[in-house]
């Protein structure tokens, strides 16, 4: 996970959002003006950790030189404009549809900061429990889960501590941040579609398998329809392959996982779970970056369905401010967000057909071939055409 501040230049519509131009992601123009004391002059105050930032891309010389000559005085750096999930023209199809029908995102990760005013009308709110009583009103076996629940600390406070929270917070605004509030974009900004919140990371982004089990059970006993999981171990659970397995229902969006030190290997060589359960219902998502390429410790291969951006990626971090990460985790959302449209706008599409959608959607790239079943870039307009004609 990774850190670091940029500006984008060149864009004509920003929509209300000022902080949209640096979501080079949804609209790359290609030029980025690398200077975080204008990014932190002008706008909110960003995450930076200095360094994390010195250490950027560590295994590789040209980043590092190609980084830190422009991180701490102005500068040009170059992208490829081709670069994009054609975001806008997909939401514009979206936007327009005729009905849309209420989508539920389960985000299994950290806490998620559900009062940062760009996710606080998109959070999930279980309607059957009464706030704040101490009683299991709904019978589920939670007591006061409202928002959902915290597995990690057992209890029904999904936001702990801003310090710890942030992984997940930052996933829910690329799914959800609010449009028109002079922040950001999501990418599937909808009143009809909610985050519901199942912390089982604590902190150093820890956790434990059985929790992760106990949120998709969860999530499924509680009408949620797509699971977000930036998350990953390197042994298989029989557990947590039964529970994906057997909730063909439910669509499972996964980070394929970041290699060590920098250094993205082939899921066809090591193990990242639940990168590789190869099911219908499973969609593995690795990360590209602003130059289209495969960013240096993505993991690959024919268990990867899909890339998507991952890199720099500006969303929601708590206290209401924003952050840029990167990595493998920050790419799933992407697609999460992507599947979450076609959930809501286009009912008759069968949960099985999302996967064949993503990847047949996806832009081609030359350099992808052979790192993914798509040999390409999530492409959200492509998708949902593909979607409507269901």
């Amino acid at each position: 996970m990774m850190l670091l501040s940029i500006l984008l230049l060149g864009f004509t519509e920003y929509d209300k959002d000022n902080l949209f131009r640096y979501q080079w992601a949804l609209k790359n123009n290609g030029n980025f003006l690398i200077d975080r004391g204008i990014l932190a002059a002008n706008h909110n105050v960003m995450y930076f950790n200095k360094q994390v930032a010195d250490n950027i891309f560590f295994d590789s010389a040209d980043y590092v030189q190609y980084f830190k000559s422009y991180m701490y005085n102005p500068g040009i750096a170059y992208a490829k404009s081709s670069c994009d999930i054609k975001w806008r023209e997909g939401y514009d199809i979206f936007s327009q549809s005729p009905y849309k029908r209420d989508v539920v995102v389960a985000i299994i990760d950290t806490g998620i900061d559900i009062t940062h005013e760009e996710l606080a009308n998109n959070i999930w709110v279980n309607e059957d429990e009464v706030p704040g009583n101490g009683i299991d009103d709904d019978y589920n076996g939670y007591i006061d889960d409202v928002f959902g629940y915290n597995f990690y600390n057992r209890s029904s406070d999904v936001f702990v501590d801003p310090n710890v929270d942030i992984h997940g917070t930052h996933a829910a605004g690329t799914i959800v941040a609010k449009h028109g509030n002079g922040g950001i974009k999501g990418i599937a900004y909808d009143s009809h579609v909610k985050i519901m919140t199942l912390k089982v990371l604590g902190e150093n982004g820890q956790g434990y398998m059985s929790s992760v089990v106990e949120a998709i059970n969860y999530a499924k006993r509680n009408g949620a329809n797509i699971c977000n999981i930036s998350l990953g171990a390197y042994t298989y659970e029989e557990t947590l392959d039964n529970a994906i397995k057997n909730s063909p229902e439910m669509l499972f969006i996964v980070a394929a996982g970041n290699g060590a030190n920098y250094v993205g290997y082939s899921l066809d060589d090591k193990d990242v779970f639940p990168a590789k359960f190869n099911y219908p219902n499973v969609i593995t998502v690795s990360n590209t970056c602003f130059d289209e390429d495969r960013y240096v410790s993505a993991n690959y291969g024919s268990y990867v369905d899909i890339f998507a951006p991952g890199t720099l990626v500006l969303s929601t971090v708590p206290n209401g401010t924003y952050g840029f990460f990167t990595g493998t985790s920050m790419a799933a959302p992407f697609v999460s967000a992507t599947c979450a449209m076609i959930y809501s706008a286009y009912p008759k599409v069968p949960i099985e057909q999302y996967k064949g959608l993503i990847i047949n959607g996806a832009t081609p790239v030359q350099k992808f071939v052979g790192l993914s079943k798509s040999s390409g870039i999530l492409n959200v307009y492509n998708t949902l055409l593909f979607a409507s004609i269901f």
